[in-house]
């Protein structure tokens, strides 16, 4: 979902459709005044340029939540407001809690993240009989597509039709060789998690990362009836779709609900729903070592090599990626950088103690496009030393 990104940016000079975003709460501590200030005006700013109806921000500082904001409207038919309890679907931010699920199962002697898949679901076929947990979880395995970037699964099928069929079609490339997004990759991380656990993918996260960390209002999409209500997703955009990728977009003037149905086969792609003061609590769990130890958080943020040697991300900028963890490596304040759907973000700067979280309701409002211009409040120099 992430290569939406890509189609978004062919598009990003016509704007955005202008609609001004005004906080209905916000709190900083341990902040002076003109800091939370600025920031009020620069998310305002960027929500106003980009069309973006409803967002919540959370920035991390010292392991603790120092500035929180909700802005704009949950849902523009009822004009419902956004607020701290609102709720938003974050897309692939989810397979970062995938691979934090398989680190789990790791330390607890389950899995051998080197081991090939066949090892752990005995019914894969033989051509992918030679792709590692590992490859898996980097995107370097080479296994076929299942779902598009419109969330359309292979040849229409039904969730489980749509697993059996994309068995069936061999790898496209010989595994460790590339790098190529793939959501099926975090389709069987599920399955391999469901199995090894006796759990669902959604109870053992539950379990293990919502219940640790505090993440009171965080749930999945298979949930009809969550409450309080999940903010409605809108798009200026109509995809074009060649095959299962993202090669245009066309613009709307004026935003359009988007329907995303996800059923719990793939919760583990993008199925995570949470508030951006939840994913902070989160982000500080995982860095207290509270989820993982600090060796396997080293494991799932340190970016993987190819067999050549080389690096590879989903662009120039986020160059990296671990186990579900992309990031940014650059000299001056690298990051983790967990993206969903153009629409979520969260920027974890290990090396300065810092996290901000981004969650909107646009798909196309790409957040990742101005954390750093946030993240630069309590940086100095961050914006010059990252151009």
């Amino acid at each position: 979902m992430n290569r939406i990104y890509t189609s978004i940016c062919l598009i990003a000079a016509l704007g955005g459709a202008g609609q001004s975003a005004n906080a209905n709460t916000a709190s900083a501590s341990e902040a002076d005044s003109s800091k939370a200030v600025a920031i009020e005006r620069l998310i305002q700013s960027e929500m106003s340029a980009r069309g973006i109806p409803g967002a919540q921000l959370t920035v991390v500082q010292g392991k603790k939540i120092v500035f929180s904001g909700a802005y704009g409207q949950s849902n523009l038919e009822t004009g419902a407001p956004v607020t701290k309890q609102t709720i938003f679907g974050v897309n692939s931010i989810s397979k970062a809690l995938t691979g934090v699920a398989i680190m789990q199962l790791v330390e607890a002697g389950k899995l051998d993240l080197d081991a090939p898949l066949v090892s752990y679901l005995q019914t894969l076929p033989q051509a992918w009989k030679d792709v590692s947990v590992r490859q898996a979880l980097t995107h370097t395995s080479g296994l076929p597509e299942i779902i598009d970037d419109n969330v359309r699964l292979l040849d229409g099928a039904e969730p489980e039709l749509a697993w059996a069929k994309v068995q069936e079609l061999p790898l496209n490339f010989p595994s460790g060789t590339r790098f190529e997004y793939s959501q099926t990759n975090y389709v069987v991380a599920g399955k391999i998690i469901e199995k090894l656990s006796g759990q669902s993918f959604a109870e053992f996260v539950r379990e293990r990362q919502f219940k640790p960390a505090g993440m009171k209002l965080s749930g999945f999409s298979d949930t009809t009836a969550i409450k309080p209500p999940v903010a409605t997703l809108y798009t200026h955009l109509t995809l074009q779709i060649k095959g299962m990728k993202t090669v245009g977009a066309e613009r709307s003037k004026t935003p359009f609900v988007r329907h995303e149905p996800l059923p719990e086969i793939f919760l583990p792609i993008g199925g995570v729903r949470s508030t951006s003061t939840d994913l902070a609590e989160w982000a500080i769990a995982l860095q207290e070592q509270k989820l993982v130890s600090k060796s396997s958080l080293e494991q799932l943020w340190k970016p993987q090599l190819l067999k050549d040697g080389t690096q590879r991300g989903f662009n120039a900028t986020i160059n990296g990626y671990g186990l579900g963890f992309p990031s940014i490596q650059r000299p001056a304040h690298p990051a983790l950088a967990l993206t969903g759907g153009a629409r979520a973000a969260v920027f974890i700067y290990p090396k300065d103690d810092l996290t901000v979280i981004v969650l909107s309701n646009l798909l196309g409002a790409t957040p990742q496009s101005f954390i750093d211009k946030i993240a630069a409040f309590y940086l100095p120099g961050l914006n010059a030393e990252t151009k």
